[in-house]
């Protein structure tokens, strides 16, 4: 370990979390510079810090001690390792590991004497680590890591289903399903969008996005996260026949 002794100011300096001007830096003494950098609070791992706040959490739920003056006067930060595992999150084997690492920053005490009449313990907070905990609570670092959001994955724009010749083109019922599709995909439609038009599930309007399309002659393309209906050349409009209409004269309005 280095002798903070033996270095220079401004190599002590840097070893503080918030550095001393230049000027400030030439007017203090260079062994309060070193009982600045002692005072200082260990650096702490993420879970490292988690593991502290349940220990304070714990505490806070046995004694009621929610400052730093009525816990300090009644430590009852005890804790064992499934109850911490529990409130982290974390393994036991985790917790253990920590819990050690706590113990030599000084933070932490490992005891088997019994605390308050509870019997015998595993851990208790020491008074600075007390400190840092509060401390860690008032940034808002929690016990249990918030869940990860995760990131919607983004598809790239591309033909996903080439339109077919003229003459492959059907026409489909007005007011059917594969008519409201094509209707929604003429417009541009999110699937979410496709899904409350037809009532269906995500699976089955991805796969009619190619079935159902492809079986009318029409193709489909994405784009920006939203699907288009791509058209023969010369089908102009989507073929659509009613109780009135055969499908022939459906197609042939559809090219005009």
């Amino acid at each position: 370990m280095t002798d903070l002794n033996t270095l220079t100011k401004p190599a002590l300096n840097d070893l503080l979390a918030k550095p001393l001007t230049a000027s400030a830096l030439k007017k203090i003494a260079k062994a309060d510079l070193v009982a600045m950098i002692k005072a200082q609070p260990p650096k702490l791992t993420v879970m490292e810090k988690r593991v502290l706040v349940a220990y304070l959490d714990a505490g806070i739920d046995a004694n009621g001690a929610e400052t730093l003056e009525a816990m300090l006067a009644d430590n009852m930060t005890w804790g064992d390792l499934p109850e911490i595992a529990q409130r982290t999150g974390l393994t036991q084997k985790q917790v253990q590991d920590i819990v050690a690492s706590l113990s030599k920053k000084a933070l932490l005490v490992i005891t088997d004497e019994g605390v308050n009449g509870e019997g015998p313990v595993q851990q208790v907070l020491a008074d600075d680590g007390i400190r840092v905990a509060f401390d860690l609570m008032a940034e808002g670092i929690e016990a249990k890591a918030a869940p990860k959001t995760r990131k919607a994955r983004e598809l790239p724009d591309r033909v996903m289903l080439e339109p077919g010749k003229p003459e492959d083109v059907k026409a489909t019922k007005a007011g059917s399903k594969r008519h409201l599709m094509a209707e929604a995909l003429a417009k541009g439609a999110t699937i979410e969008e496709l899904m409350e038009t037809l009532g269906w599930n995500k699976d089955t309007v991805s796969s009619a996005l190619r079935t159902d399309m492809g079986a009318l002659g029409l193709g489909v393309e994405r784009k920006e996260g939203k699907y288009y209906l791509l058209m023969p050349k010369g089908v102009k409009r989507i073929p659509a026949h009613d109780a009135d209409t055969t499908r022939a004269d459906a197609l042939v309005a559809a090219c005009k």
